[in-house]
């Protein structure tokens, strides 16, 4: 299975993508799963988990193990720019051929972010922007509501390049003597 999102081929022929034209386009469950930055969140969770435990942070976002620090600032944001960055750079590597990817990878950056806040992240924590009933929210409607986005149709016979006009393979002028 394709990790990114597999769209529409329009027309007959040669299909653009070398490794995807047997596979059928995705269909709203596929897509749902495929925006979720998997790879990314799991991350993501285990690295913010990890400051949240050592340093202690409770529901009200104070430290309560080891005093609050810049080494927790400064983490705590470096892993949700990681995340931010990383995303549409992992995706982008993961595309076959010239499957559209641009898409795919504004969708799941932005997914990113929600289940960042969803999984109550340090750095929301930390400064008092976490709200236990927005982090009910942000993500599971994301989520639903961008499962109904699909990347344009790719055309699997695209136009064949302009015929040259000059040199050895040029074709003539109509009505032209040679």
């Amino acid at each position: 299975m394709s990790r990114l999102v597999i769209p529409t081929f329009i027309g007959v022929g040669q299909l653009a993508a070398e490794d995807t034209d047997r596979l059928p386009k995705d269909d709203y469950r596929d897509r749902l799963v495929k925006y979720i930055p998997a790879e990314s969140v799991a991350l993501y969770t285990f690295a913010d988990k990890f400051l949240i435990a050592f340093y202690g942070i409770d529901a009200a976002g104070a430290a309560t193990r080891s005093p609050a620090d810049g080494f927790l600032t400064f983490f705590s944001w470096l892993l949700v720019i990681l995340g931010f960055v990383g995303t549409p750079i992992y995706l982008y590597r993961q595309h076959v051929g010239n499957q559209r990817w641009g898409v795919h990878a504004s969708i799941s950056t932005v997914a990113f972010v929600c289940w960042c806040y969803t999984l109550g992240g340090s750095v929301f924590l930390t400064h008092h922007w976490y709200n236990v009933v927005g982090a009910a929210m942000i993500a599971p409607i994301f989520t639903f509501v961008a499962g109904w986005f699909e990347p344009k149709p790719q055309r699997s016979n695209p136009k064949p390049p302009p015929a040259p006009t000059n040199g050895p393979n040029a074709h003539p002028e109509p009505g032209v003597a040679s």
